[in-house]
């Protein structure tokens, strides 16, 4: 059983914790959560009312911290997260972190210091990670099957109804739109065909009041390829894919977070006949991993973790390059 608590609860993706929490009672508990904003309790009780759930509150970050709690998830606004974060590690706490990783690349790197030294799981929510289409697709490319990979497409907007969000809360960070989106496809790039070794981006200001990033296409240049990911904040209709090259077949997943693959081998396999596209949906086994149970399993010595902290600096770094940074620094000053 893990029991974990909320440190920052602002993020739209503390949801799928509090649903798996409610789905799996045998295997997590949400021990409380606490966030500063008290708007921002309110909406989430509200909210999380279908799940079923008990939610404690915590008044303070050091209750929370005190707790009985293995695992702290972080979902606050970016720029607090590795804050909490030194603080979750500092008490001794395991911790699941909201993407992306923080504003500022050292303070990053810090934390990844102080969780090595400290014997203590830090992952990231990135949360495609083990869907299980992308699974099977990084399975291809593990096993040499796609051949060489020498290009990598991903597509990840969000909809124009979205758009005014752009002079809220993310007017605070450089890169607008895709700051806040590109992560979840360089993640996946990284992992396939390593870190870049040039980043160059097309940064646009098209819509609106043309004061912030929402349309923008970034170029990578691999060592063996090229990775190309775009993302808008005008989109009308959703249509959001990964497209994956090789020299011996490709994979085409769309839309992103589905089971669904589309798969072509120029050599056959046990399941992949070669020669032929294969549309596959990907069957779901009872026991797939989730953001918490890899954590859960990672913090139990079962395993090592999938995504390692050098993988996530590394995420980081293209990150900020794509998104036109070159200090370090996310958060605008003033």
């Amino acid at each position: 059983m893990l029991k974990f608590v909320f440190l920052g609860a602002w993020h739209g993706h503390a949801s799928m914790h509090v649903k798996e929490a409610a789905a799996r009672p045998e295997e997590f508990e949400l021990v409380g959560m606490h966030d500063a904003d008290a708007e921002v309790i309110s909406r989430n009780q509200e909210k999380w009312k279908e799940y079923g759930l008990e939610i404690p509150l915590f008044e303070s970050v050091e209750d929370l911290l005190n707790s009985e709690a293995a695992a702290v998830v972080i979902e606050g606004h970016v720029y607090q997260n590795l804050d909490y974060v030194e603080q979750a590690l500092n008490a001794g706490k395991h911790v699941l972190m909201e993407k992306p990783a923080g504003v500022n690349l050292e303070h990053l790197e810090r934390v990844h210091a102080l969780a090595e030294e400290k014997g203590l799981m830090l992952q990231m929510a990135y949360m495609w990670r083990y869907n299980p289409a992308i699974d099977e697709m990084l399975g291809l490319v593990r096993e040499g099957l796609l051949g060489q990979v020498f290009m990598y497409r991903g597509h990840i907007p969000k909809p124009i109804e979205w758009h005014p969000e752009l002079y809220g809360e993310f007017k605070a960070y450089h890169g607008g739109v895709y700051f806040e989106m590109a992560g979840h496809l360089i993640d996946l790039m990284v992992a396939i065909m390593g870190e870049p070794v040039s980043v160059q981006g097309v940064l646009g200001k098209h819509y609106g009041a043309r004061t912030e990033v929402d349309n923008a296409v970034v170029v990578h240049e691999c060592k063996d390829g090229i990775g190309i990911i775009d993302t808008t904040g005008m989109q009308v209709g959703m249509d959001r894919r990964i497209e994956v090259h090789g020299t011996k077949g490709m994979v085409l997943h769309e839309p992103l977070g589905s089971n669904q693959l589309r798969v072509f081998l120029q050599e056959g396999t046990e399941e992949y006949d070669a020669g032929e596209w294969h549309d596959v949906e990907i069957e779901v086994e009872p026991e797939y991993p989730t953001l918490l149970r890899e954590l859960a399993a990672c913090i139990r010595g079962d395993k090592e973790p999938n995504f390692t902290l050098e993988h996530d600096r590394a995420v980081q770094r293209t990150l900020l390059r794509g998104s036109g940074i070159e200090d370090g620094n996310a958060l605008r000053k003033g």
